[in-house]
């Protein structure tokens, strides 16, 4: 094998070692391809959630993970009643909010347009 394809070979196992063994405490990891470029292999995905009102104990759960252009968040609501949650964008040009409402014992998904510098920030209750 010569030394250019011993390099790509090395370079394309390690790339399948980072996928097989991300660390647990982090869910982005990145590898270095064989022109020398850093590539993200995964996005983190944050959490929160609100609790409900009947049955106690219960909570309605949220998840995303921010994408460029858009933001898709994933519902859980265990509440036997309907949620109001607001979402919280931040970004240069400051805060906005959007409202996501949940029917009771569903489960689903809403996808929000945003600015490419825009973040969710988290989800509180009423909007």
């Amino acid at each position: 094998m010569t030394d250019r394809k011993l390099t790509v070979a090395l370079v394309t196992c390690g790339a399948a070692v980072a996928l097989l063994s991300a660390p647990a405490a982090s869910a982005t990891a990145s590898t270095t391809t064989a022109t020398g470029t850093s590539t993200s292999l995964a996005q983190a995905v944050e959490r929160d959630s609100v609790r409900c009102i009947k049955p106690s104990g219960k909570k309605t759960n949220y998840s995303w993970s921010d994408g460029n252009s858009s933001t898709t968040v994933y519902f859980n609501n265990h509440c036997s009643h309907r949620v109001y949650a607001q979402l919280h964008f931040k970004g240069p040009a400051g805060t906005r909010k959007e409202c996501l409402a949940t029917n009771g014992g569903t489960k689903g998904r809403k996808k929000f347009h945003k600015g490419l510098a825009e973040n969710l920030t988290n989800i509180t209750r009423d909007c």
